[in-house]
This record gives C-alpha cells, structure tokens and sequence, in this order.
C-alpha cells in the first residue's frame, strides 16, 4: 500500500493545473504514525513559509466525513478491516504540517478515496455535458469502493456510499464461500457481494479455492496443494491469467450487478469505473453487457453504452485530481465565508492563485491509484 502526496498551484481552469512536487509514500508496513510522519515531513520541507492555503484529503475508510463531529472528522473508523488503522486520526499531523506562520486557520477538506475522484469526473464531464446532475465513481482493486456526487454535492448522509458491500445475483452455479476480509464485519459475510467476488482478494482466493476443488475432484498430489499454498494472497498472479478465464466473468458480473443497483436506486446518469482490475483487457465490455442484460430492458438504455458507463477522463490521475478539488473547494469555502467570493461551488473559470497541500492517500493491493485517495488502495 502507498500513500500518494503531492503540493499544486492552481490558476484557473482545470487544465491548469501544476503538481509542483509529488511523492509516493509506503505504507505496506502497517504502522499509520511513521506513513503520517513521514507525509507530514513531505509537506514540512515543501511548505511556504506562511503555509499552504488548502488541504484535501482523500483516503481510504470507512472514513470520518462529517465536518460537524469533532470527534471523527478526518479519522478512520473503528469499522475499517486495517486493523492497525482502526480510529487513526489522519488529519491533525498533517493539519500541523500545512500549517505555516499565518494565524488563520488551514481550509480543510476530507473525503473517501473513492467520493473524490467522483468529484473531478464530474466536474469535467459538466463541461461536455451541462445538463449532467449525477455521477458514480467505482474503483476496483484490493477492495470495492463507491463514491457518489448529485447535484455537485459528495453523499454522505449516515457515513458515505459502501456500495462494494452490496449483494449481487451470483452467476449460476458459484459456489465461491466469499473472500477471507468478509468474515469480521464485512455485510453479508463477504459472500455474493461486489467486493466479495470482484476485488483483487477475492479473485485471488477464488483462484486458490478453485485448485482445492479441482484437487479433491481429482484426487490430486501434494503438488497441487503447495501450488494453492504458494499463491494464496499472491495479487500478483491476476496478471498471469488469459482475458477469457472464468475468474473476469465473474468480476463482470458483480460489478454489472452493482451499476444495476446504481442506476435503479440513485438513477445515476454516468458511471466511471476505475482501479487496477478495470486494466484488465476486455472487462468494462464484459460489465456493459451484463449490465444490459441484467435490467431486462427495464430501464432505456442508449445504444452505446459506453457513454454512461466509461472509463475515467482523468485516468491514473483520478485521485489526484480529487484530492485537488477537495483542497479548491476547501480554499473556495473559506473565501466565501470572509466575502471574498460570490460563487458557491468550484469554478474552474477564475484565477485563484494558491497552493494546495494534497494528500493522496491509497491502500494499494496491486496497483496505484493515488491521491490521498485511495489510488492504491483499490488499485
């Protein structure tokens, strides 16, 4: 897993962007206050000497999203399956880190690594598409995440979006007994949930529990047995397998079963599918079409369903780019409030001149995505 931060100066429209210095930040060693030290050294060497006019951050949960609670703004939850990140206060050394001589408060905005991206792309797909209210971001890798924007507003209501926990019309047959992260407090158990089936974990230990069948139908030697023992938890090993092996359509099929969730409970009007399993050629064919079948014409459809289920414009850099607008919309928030502004969301149409502190954070299982977002985490 990495923690992605980075400083930007942004001018004006979104093109206009400049990552004025980033870096990766490894966390794979499972000890949150030596990641956070060591991001907040990031930010303490690369400071301006007033200190930095905004924070974004975006990262992994289930994530403490409420401004209004004190008590769990900017920390991770005691739910989350990281054990040793359970009710880790994130922002506060970095908060400590951004901030510089000037006596006015740092503008601070958190958010899930997943509820970010969905920002940017739907920011960026308004200007093609003015007309466009809804967007859902679904990344896919290590884990299952959703982040949803209406109205250009991220959902957060009880907690924010968990929609990789959500269950899925398994395909015929599919005995898979659900992936190990599901049996502490993953809904369902983790067995025919999005996450449950689609993630990198589970196709991994799918993987593994198709060779214990093959083995016990077969009568297999230990050989077998220490083929699955070595591969197990081994990510690594997705990569070696065909575009038409079974394990994909099964992915498929959980992630088409969750754009069918989205599009009847929240009438999302586009869904961008990201994270390091969306690589994987072929997939986001397979999604749409099982997507289509799956409604049964209930819903109309346009014939191209590529342009409301699509890959992100940003691309790898979707993270980032949320984390960006997590600190824009942070620094714009607080101009507001002092009547220095008269616009109420982000305006990529006006010069704002300041530097952002940007942690981009990510679990990554076996790719990156990035921003203090989640780039890795699900990636």
């Amino acid at each position: 897993t990495t923690f992605v931060v980075a400083v930007a100066q942004l001018t004006g429209g979104r093109d206009e962007v400049e990552i004025l210095v980033r870096a990766e930040v490894d966390s794979s060693h499972d000890d949150p206050q030596r990641t956070l030290q060591e991001c907040a050294t990031f930010f303490q060497t690369h400071r301006p000497t007033a200190g930095y006019h905004a924070l974004g951050l975006a990262c992994f949960g289930p994530l403490g999203v409420k401004e209004e609670d004190e008590h769990t703004y900017g920390r991770i939850l005691s739910s989350t399956p990281k054990a040793p990140w359970r009710n880790c206060n994130l922002l506060e050394p970095l908060r400590r880190a951004c901030q510089g001589s000037a006596k006015r408060p740092l503008p601070v905005l958190v958010d899930t690594d997943v509820n970010a991206p969905a920002l940017a792309e739907y920011f960026v797909a308004q200007q093609e598409e003015t007309s466009l209210s809804s967007l859902a971001y679904i990344t896919c890798g290590t884990g299952v995440g959703v982040g949803l924007v209406i109205h250009g507003q991220c959902v957060h209501g009880r907690m924010h979006p968990e929609g990789g926990h959500v269950p899925v019309k398994p395909l015929e047959g599919d005995e898979f007994p659900g992936y190990s992260w599901g049996t502490a407090t993953s809904p369902f158990g983790g067995v025919h949930t999005v996450e449950g089936i689609a993630s990198s974990v589970a196709l991994t230990e799918r993987l593994e529990w198709m060779m214990q069948q093959q083995q016990k139908k077969k009568n297999s030697t230990a050989t077998a047995t220490v083929a699955a023992s070595k591969d197990k938890n081994d990510r690594s090993i997705l990569i070696t397998l065909p575009d038409d092996h079974e394990v994909w359509d099964h992915a498929a099929n959980a992630l088409a079963n969750l754009c069918v969730t989205l599009f009847l409970t929240t009438s999302m009007e586009r869904i961008v599918l990201g994270g390091g399993i969306m690589q994987r050629a072929g997939l986001m064919h397979k999604i749409r079409t099982q997507t289509r079948s799956l409604l049964n014409n209930y819903l109309e459809l346009p014939e191209d369903l590529s342009t409301i289920i699509c890959e992100p414009q940003y691309g790898n850099s979707v993270g980032l780019m949320g984390a960006i607008m997590l600190g824009r919309m942070a620094y714009e928030k607080d101009t507001n409030n002092n009547g220095k502004e008269e616009t109420t969301k982000p305006s990529y149409y006006k010069t704002s001149g300041f530097y952002q502190g940007i942690l981009v954070g990510a679990v990554v299982g076996a790719a990156s995505m990035a921003v203090v977002v989640s780039c890795q985490r699900r990636t």
